[in-house]
């Protein structure tokens, strides 16, 4: 009895010993709180007023911002770390880790403890920079691609003016990564950030509040110099939590795809919910369509947090954060249901690192570019078109690295009414623009018939990218309208380049005005041409995006076409 009476006594000591042990591994007690503190936010004005003096020196236009799900070299955390050693684990498998640490101390201790977590060493980078929380998400860097076809990275002013190690973590952080800093004389917050890599960004009215020194139009001016935004949603929190980051209740899964929380109907948060996801559902994006708008439970009053738009595209994969919910399983619906090819993993919180409502995964981790990515730009063919329409695509491909694209490995894959999939070179036009017109198929279109693709391209470095990102499993998909000749468009007009870099021609009979409208139904131009069978226009000036002409000719019937910039 005394013996087994020794031994729990000594197993109890050796189990405090060992959770005393792990503790050290994880800052269990924050330095600061992931929120501004009452003496931050009284030091926001003066942080904007400094921003505001200073010298705006702008990366090489044009500037694309990069979006989350864009090809990535790696992710960044914080040691002590605030995420579970499951998570290091799995982004270990898939990308390069880079943990900053303040000491060498600090970088063996979580070497042993990576080891003995089975974490792939191979793949984990220590990084010496002193900082002051694990909150990467909000200090970290802001990716572009410049006009000079080099990422950059973008450092805006950090809204947490007591935690001088965060902030200045960035210049350490692009010397390590060897890339170019410009400075944004913004306040902001890498959390309430986020951006579909095609010039539309999004973030709740809180850039608004920490800017005083700013007016609305001049962040807008600013944000397109510095990070190529030409649409800045602007939101609403419907959250009304302490925080007012984005990222607790939306994120961009595509350049169509959107996903919001979703609060039950007996919160007074409802119909803040309900109108932004239905201002999303009304917008266009950059491709021409409406949003896909896909919902998770977002209530933050569960007795387990459900934060589940608070997770990480990497690549493809999407770790999301559960907390074990009984929602949790829809929420991984949710995302395969959008993002269909993708490996979806769910990761669960542990006992020193709790999810949050207002701060999970997305919070403490953060993706970095992948500097040499083979980079894609495409305005995809969508929806119902006519049968008239000239069917061409096209893409810009670019090698970052430097490196020669792969030109047999230059192709567009098709298949028709869920065919077999074939596969046609893309024809070089030039520079680095491609095209394929899908007239040259040897196939009599019908109305109905549905056509889905997808780009690939590979260059000598050995990278290999598609368009959409996961190619086969969620391709672009177009399809005929089912009206017969008779009942085609009467005006015939033709509309070309497209897309439009300086200029736009239309060709048709006896045309009488164009009015160009952008994509979101803001008249740009309009021309009168009285009976002219060919029109040129400038487009030069236009924001990088998607446009309607509305043409009519001399009879008053009318024509329209969609063009990208």
């Amino acid at each position: 009895m005394k013996r087994n009476i020794l031994t729990f006594w000594i197993t109890v000591l050796f189990g405090f010993l060992f959770a005393q042990n792990e503790q050290i591994h994880y800052d269990i007690h924050p330095k600061f709180p992931h929120h501004a503190t009452t003496e931050e936010k009284m030091m926001i004005p003066y942080l904007s007023q400094q921003a505001h003096l200073r010298d705006a020196v702008y990366p090489t236009a044009p500037v694309s911002a990069i979006a989350e799900f864009q090809p990535m070299g790696g992710v960044m955390i914080a040691y002590p770390l605030g995420i579970p050693v499951e998570l290091v684990r799995e982004l270990s498998q898939i990308t390069q880790v880079k943990v900053l640490v303040d000491t060498h101390s600090d970088s063996m201790q979580a070497s042993n403890y990576f080891n003995n977590n089975q974490v792939n060493m191979a793949n984990v980078s220590f990084w010496l920079i002193q900082h002051d929380s694990y909150w990467t998400r909000d200090y970290g860097p802001w990716f572009v691609v410049d006009g000079q076809d080099s990422v950059r990275v973008i450092d805006f002013v950090y809204n947490r003016p007591q935690r001088p190690n965060d902030d200045a973590a960035l210049e350490s952080v692009v010397d390590f990564m060897g890339v170019s800093r410009y400075e944004m004389p913004l306040v902001h917050t890498g959390g309430n950030y986020m951006v579909d890599g095609y010039g539309t960004a999004a973030s709740t009215m809180l850039v608004l509040q920490e800017n005083p020194a700013e007016t609305e139009s001049s962040i807008l001016s600013m944000t397109q110099n510095y990070l190529g935004i030409d649409n800045y949603m602007i939101l609403p929190d419907p959250l009304g939590e302490y925080i007012a980051h984005i990222d607790c209740w939306g994120k961009f899964l595509d350049v169509d795809k959107v996903l919001i929380g979703q609060v039950p109907a007996n919160d007074p948060r409802y119909s803040n919910y309900e109108d932004v996801a239905q201002t999303f559902a009304n917008a266009v994006t950059p491709w021409g369509n409406h949003y896909q708008v896909y919902r998770v439970y977002a209530n933050p009053n569960a007795d387990k947090a459900t934060p589940y738009t608070n997770s990480l595209i990497l690549n493809d994969h999407v770790f999301v954060p559960v907390t074990g919910n009984s929602h949790d399983n829809e929420a991984i619906a949710a995302y395969q249901q959008a993002m269909p090819g993708y490996t979806i993993v769910p990761i669960m919180q542990s006992n020193y690192t709790p999810w949050l409502s207002t701060d999970a995964l997305h919070c403490r981790t953060h993706e970095l570019a992948d500097l040499g990515m083979l980079y894609l730009k495409h305005y995809p063919l969508l929806g119902e078109v006519s049968l008239d329409d000239p069917l061409n695509i096209s893409v810009t491909v670019k090698a970052l690295s430097g490196a020669d694209l792969v030109t047999d490995s230059l192709l567009v894959f098709f298949r028709i009414n869920h065919g077999d999939w074939h596969w046609h070179p893309l024809q070089n036009t030039s520079a680095d623009d491609y095209s394929f017109s899908f007239t040259a198929v040897n196939y009599a279109y019908q109305p109905g018939d549905t056509v889905e693709y997808y780009l690939y391209a590979k260059d000598e470095s050995g990278r290999a990218e598609k368009h959409p990102y996961i190619g086969a499993a969620d391709p672009h998909v177009f399809h005929f309208g089912g009206v017969g000749i008779e009942d085609r468009e009467p005006l015939l007009v033709r509309v070309f380049p497209n897309p439009a870099y300086d200029f736009v021609i239309v060709q048709g009979e006896n045309l009488e005005e164009i009015t160009v409208y952008n994509a979101f139904g803001q008249q740009i131009d309009h021309i009168s041409v009285h009976g002219d069978n060919s029109v040129k226009i400038s487009s030069s000036q236009w924001a990088a995006g998607v446009y309607i002409l509305n043409i009519k000719d001399n009879q008053g019937r009318m024509a329209v076409r969609k063009i990208c910039r």
